[in-house]
């Protein structure tokens, strides 16, 4: 606004159509006020009071009308750069040595391109939005010979979320994550530390985890936001999609347990394709999470997960010589997951803590302890803990040097063992994993990361999986 200049000795009125008559050429945020018509100067004939207050209030009336016009416009413009198209990517690669326990442990080096995800979103106006992610794993996938790939490409994320306001959001079906822990929703490789993901996030939960679904979600209170999530079951089924029967249960000849007590639930999502889904009952997910505000640094949720029958139609049971001997009933399963993020503010330390515990309510049921083999066998429960702490070093060029180490312990078969099996477990359903490294960012967009990760479990001969591993990973 052009500034004024007051003398002490003008009359009021004086001074107020002099404030006008400055006011014909001032800027409303930067965008000029067309001039209103010329005010004639005040002449000591000019002493109507009532005629000047008018004036002056036309005059106001058109700033304030031009003043609204200009943040209808800013709204506009506004709206308009939010919608569209919009893209971003993730992507991490990884290189170094890992015990082989399938060869008597011994060191292997190699390189894994372990993912690309391209994710682009479009914007349809303030309340719609739509969102999607295209991972490529591991190379990506290819059919000729000299290609040598044997990787996948998976839509995990495509869906529309609708905005009612800050405490509602609708996500009609579609292809989503299920909102349980942390890693599962945000597991790209500059929220973590490992060049691998952390180890509960590799079986007992199946991340990424993603399902056909529909959700509600917002803020609850405060700091607290929720999501709720109908999805597609879980189903004890490892086996190939493209194998099962056409009556739409497993494959005839004998099928891979989708939970087992050397893996948890890795092989147990269900597919997003062509009404191949194995069972009718549906998995429901609640997710409450906090970020506490005020430069305190703590962070977390709490989620469970529940699906009345894991057991796909058609289930059955087969003795060591792959002879079905008899069908299989309903199980059910529930989850629960508590996880805590601490980074105060003006500190370099930072902590993170988690555990969960998973429970089947029918474990003779399962296909693990009817499939004929005695050392993969489910009992009642599974759960895993872990603890990490990492320290925060900013160098004199901005670089987050993070050494860090983390525990992890987890147990896959306990008591409470029933079906046909034998049961004689080898000792690699309770294992701890003890990893230390360094992770280093540039930016925040970009880190590059080296572990030494030590594996350590019941059975005769050990896990044999130690591994000192390299990684670099972005997201855009």
């Amino acid at each position: 606004m052009p500034s004024l200049t007051f003398h002490r000795n003008l009359p009021v009125t004086t001074l107020a159509l002099l404030i006008a008559a400055r006011l014909t050429a001032a800027e409303v945020d930067g965008v000029p006020v067309p001039a209103p018509t010329p005010v004639p100067a005040p002449t000591a004939v000019v002493d109507d009071r009532a005629a000047l207050l008018k004036r002056l209030d036309a005059l106001d009336a058109r700033v304030n009308g031009l003043e609204k016009d200009l943040e209808k416009e800013k709204a506009v413009a506004s709206s308009r750069s939010q919608s569209g198209l919009s893209f971003g990517a993730y992507g991490e690669v990884k290189f170094g040595l890992r015990q082989n326990p399938d060869d008597d442990g011994s060191w292997q080096n190699g390189f894994d391109n372990g993912r690309l995800s391209l994710n682009p979103s479009y914007r349809v106006n303030d309340y719609i939005l739509f969102n999607a992610e295209i991972d490529f794993e591991h190379g990506g996938i290819a059919f000729a010979n000299d290609d040598k790939l044997g990787g996948a490409i998976e839509v995990e994320q495509a869906f529309i979320d609708i905005t009612v306001n800050e405490h509602l959001h609708w996500r009609p079906p579609g292809v989503d994550l299920v909102p349980f822990g942390y890693i599962n929703l945000y597991h790209e490789p500059t929220l973590f530390y490992s060049v691998d993901r952390p180890q509960l996030a590799n079986g007992l939960v199946p991340t990424t985890w993603f399902a056909g679904s529909t959700s509600i979600l917002g803020i609850l209170a405060g700091p607290v936001t929720y999501q709720f999530q109908i999805s597609s079951s879980l189903v004890d089924d490892g086996g190939n999609v493209n194998d099962r029967s056409a009556a739409g249960g497993p494959a005839d000849l004998g099928y891979d347990a989708g939970v087992n007590g050397k893996e948890a639930l890795t092989l147990a999502r269900s597919t997003t394709g062509d009404f191949s889904q194995e069972t009718n009952a549906l998995g429901y997910a609640l997710r409450l999470a906090y970020d506490v505000p005020s430069g305190t640094g703590l962070a977390g949720s709490t989620s469970v997960y529940f699906s009345p029958n894991i057991v796909p139609r058609y289930a059955y049971a087969s003795d060591a010589a792959g002879v079905t001997v008899g069908d299989l009933d309903a199980c059910s399963l529930i989850m629960f997951d508590t996880e805590m993020r601490y980074r105060p503010a003006r500190s370099g330390i930072e902590l993170r803590g988690e555990g969960l515990i998973e429970q089947f309510s029918s474990p003779g049921n399962l296909r693990a302890n009817n499939d004929g083999d005695a050392e993969n066998n489910v009992g009642r429960i599974m759960w895993g803990a872990s603890a990490e702490v990492a320290w925060h070093v900013i160098t004199d060029g901005g670089w987050d040097v993070v050494p860090f180490g983390r525990f992890t312990s987890q147990t896959l078969q306990t008591s409470g063992v029933a079906g046909l099996d034998d049961n004689a477990p080898s000792g690699s359903g309770k294992a701890e994993y003890y990893t230390v490294g360094l992770a280093v960012f540039p930016v925040p967009e970009l880190v590059f990361k080296v572990d030494y990760q030590a594996v350590r479990d019941d059975s005769s001969a050990g896990p044999q999986s130690d591994s000192v591993l390299g990684g670099v990973g972005f997201l855009f």
